[in-house]
């Protein structure tokens, strides 16, 4: 995948969202692995930006040949906005063994997205818009997200004072990550191989930090007590700007972020819904990243 051959659209997610493929939009770790190869490539003339990129992907730097070809990238527009990516995110209840209610946090691809769903079929009246081409053509096997489920207490989250939401925050100068659910998490959020390198890779270029931020577990477990066990409560998952803190929010919603950015595959003309069998006009993907 090529990010110069993805489409970048901004506004309200009711709006945009409609435009894309649902299978088209980029993943958590596929949007990140993209801001990392940003990262090598404004910083590649340098020496330092050289030994990134030995640290890196090997797979960037084809792409970074054809960089030197096109001045004006879109992967520089990947690093410094909100971005809202096609992850589930749902907050369950399950009650331990000794019958005491507890708060879980269940990640997941695209088919569960609830927001995603009730945004499409508030627009088009269906729960998906069909697409010609399989979600094999969009993303490698590698970028697809594997379902994970974690016990928010097992997390050691903290209150954060601005937003109110509960996080972890783990330096990305690390070697070793001490609690094997927050490196769980974090292979779900930077991709399942080379996770320390990639730690190393951010740290260097000064992303310091890595926040990740949930509901509040002692609210998930009073709502859906009110309303049942059975239920769930659907969020997005953001990407806040590449900062010196690289912020996930897995607690976001529509009206938190009024106005967010999706990176995918929009519908065109050619390649509608009614155009089953593609044409001349299916959009490119590679296999740089």
């Amino acid at each position: 995948m090529d990010i110069d051959q993805r489409d970048i659209e901004k506004g309200a997610l009711s709006e945009i969202l409609p435009k894309f493929y649902p299978n088209g939009i980029s993943y958590l770790s596929e949007l990140n692995a993209c801001r990392m190869y940003a990262e090598i490539w404004s910083n590649k003339r340098s020496k330092e930006g050289e030994k990134r990129m030995e640290i890196g992907h090997a797979e960037y730097l084809k792409t970074l040949e054809f960089g030197k070809r096109n001045k004006k990238r879109k992967s520089d527009k990947v690093r410094f906005d909100y971005f809202v990516v096609a992850d589930s995110i749902n907050y369950k209840v399950k009650r331990d063994v000794y019958g005491e209610r507890k708060a879980f946090i269940q990640m997941g691809g695209r088919q569960t997205n609830a927001v995603f769903h009730k945004i499409i079929k508030a627009k088009t009246g269906s729960l998906e818009t069909p697409s010609p081409l399989p979600d094999s053509e969009f993303h490698t096997e590698d970028y697809l997200p594997k379902t994970l489920e974690l016990d928010l207490e097992e997390l050691g989250l903290s209150q954060d004072e601005k937003s109110k939401k509960y996080y972890f925050e783990i330096s990305t100068n690390s070697t070793d990550i001490s609690n094997q659910y927050q490196q769980m998490l974090l292979l779900q959020v930077l991709g399942r191989d080379d996770i320390f390198k990639k730690l190393q890779l951010l740290y260097k270029v000064g992303r310091k930090n890595i926040r990740c931020l949930f509901e509040n577990p002692g609210y998930v477990i009073k709502i859906i007590k009110t309303v049942g066990t059975s239920s769930i409560i659907s969020r997005l998952c953001v990407a806040g700007p590449f900062h010196e803190t690289l912020v996930f929010d897995f607690a976001g919603t529509p009206e938190e972020y009024g106005e967010a950015c999706l990176l995918g595959t929009l519908i065109t003309e050619t390649e509608g819904p009614a155009n089953s069998e593609g044409g001349s006009d299916e959009p490119q993907i590679d296999s740089y990243v």
